[in-house]
């Protein structure tokens, strides 16, 4: 576990691992192993479940090289345990026969406790630069999902290690 590092870099650290600047599993000395991630009006609890989003976030969205750059992180002025990430995620279209260079902007807030965070709280709207549009829609984003379980299965099933980038 990370004892002397400060909210700011515990995010920071984060980030590079979503960057694959760090290995993926250096988030288990970042993230509580019950993290509980809030989307809108969905969430999800647990390591696990964050290792899949990136997973998917970084090898199935229509962008390539994805990247959060541009991290400005703060603690909140009344409470310190809270830090809020703002991120230019950038990337290469994948579907164009010539690259193409895109950027967004994104927000996400971390509570720290006992050096770990503890909870994340992100918007469908961050990752419609990723995935597309329709994943605001509850429809589309319950499909995704669906298929994202049926993924990973196949994942599993051909013992490939989710940890790892396939592109």
């Amino acid at each position: 576990m990370i004892e002397s590092s400060s909210p700011i870099d515990l995010v920071l650290a984060l980030v590079r691992v979503v960057n694959g600047e760090a290995p993926r599993l250096a988030a288990s000395e970042i993230l509580d192993p019950m993290v509980e991630i809030r989307m809108d009006s969905t969430g999800y609890c647990g390591i696990d479940v964050w290792y899949k989003w990136v997973h998917l976030i970084r090898n199935c969205g229509r962008v390539a090289d994805l990247r959060m750059t541009q991290c400005r992180a703060r603690c909140d002025a009344r409470d310190p345990s809270l830090v809020y990430l703002s991120a230019r995620w950038t990337g290469t279209i994948r579907a164009r026969r010539t690259p193409e260079s895109a950027t967004s902007d994104g927000e996400a807030c971390y509570l720290i406790r006992d050096g770990r965070i503890k909870k994340i709280w992100t918007h469908k709207s961050n990752y419609e630069f990723i995935f597309g549009r329709w994943i605001r829609y509850s429809i589309c984003y319950w499909l995704f999902l669906a298929w994202a379980v049926l993924h990973f299965a196949l994942l599993s099933f051909r013992r490939k290690d989710l940890l790892a980038d396939l592109s």
